[in-house]
């Protein structure tokens, strides 16, 4: 059965690709991104903290994302809109730049194609999630990593396994954390290795 709520999460989820696209094709400074991304990160947070308390926020919010938020969201834990602001905090300030966005690549591609393949073909289970869900998003990690040049095949291999097995794993970190934070840590000790 189709979830269209959940297919609804995963394309608005495609939209956070606009933090490495802009600032890889606009070659923002990385002091300007970790401070545009600070700014918006203490903003999100602090909507998801006052939703469930001020009338008004709570109707929009019921009104628009209502069937798009999980049950935790709705008792009033951070979204993942704030973990992905979070998360791409996080990459952009500790990772070199190339890596950084490459590892947002991974976390927002990669986990929309695992999520939405393992939600519509997915059979064979491991954990929460499927199989074929992760080979689909290792698929579009590599496909990624093959186009992306700034950073050597080896590197973006190493990444894109990483991503998805953090994916796939039930480590109780936001996976829009920890996808792109241990992607980012494993390209960064390949690259220092030489590959």
């Amino acid at each position: 059965m189709i979830n269209l709520n959940e297919i609804a999460r995963k394309v608005t989820h495609l939209g956070s690709t606009i933090i490495p696209i802009v600032y890889y094709f606009f070659n923002v400074p990385k002091h300007h991104m970790i401070l545009v991304l600070a700014i918006t990160s203490i903003f999100v947070v602090l909507i998801d903290l006052v939703r469930n308390r001020i009338t008004w926020i709570e109707m929009i919010f019921k009104k628009i994302l209502n069937g798009m938020l999980r049950r935790h969201e709705l008792d009033g834990k951070l979204t993942g809109a704030s973990w992905v602001v979070i998360g791409a905090f996080i990459t952009i300030t500790i990772f070199p730049r190339e890596i950084a966005i490459l590892a947002l690549f991974y976390m927002t591609l990669g986990d929309t194609a695992a999520a939405l393949v393992g939600m519509q073909i997915g059979r064979i289970r491991i954990w929460e999630k499927t199989l074929e869900g992760t080979l689909a998003g290792l698929a579009v990690c590599l496909l990624v990593g093959w186009f992306f040049k700034d950073v050597s095949w080896g590197v973006s291999v190493g990444g894109a396994v990483t991503a998805m097995l953090v994916e796939l794993l039930p480590i109780e970190i936001d996976d829009n954390v920890r996808v792109p934070v241990a992607a980012g840590l494993i390209m960064v000790m390949l690259s220092g290795l030489g590959l």
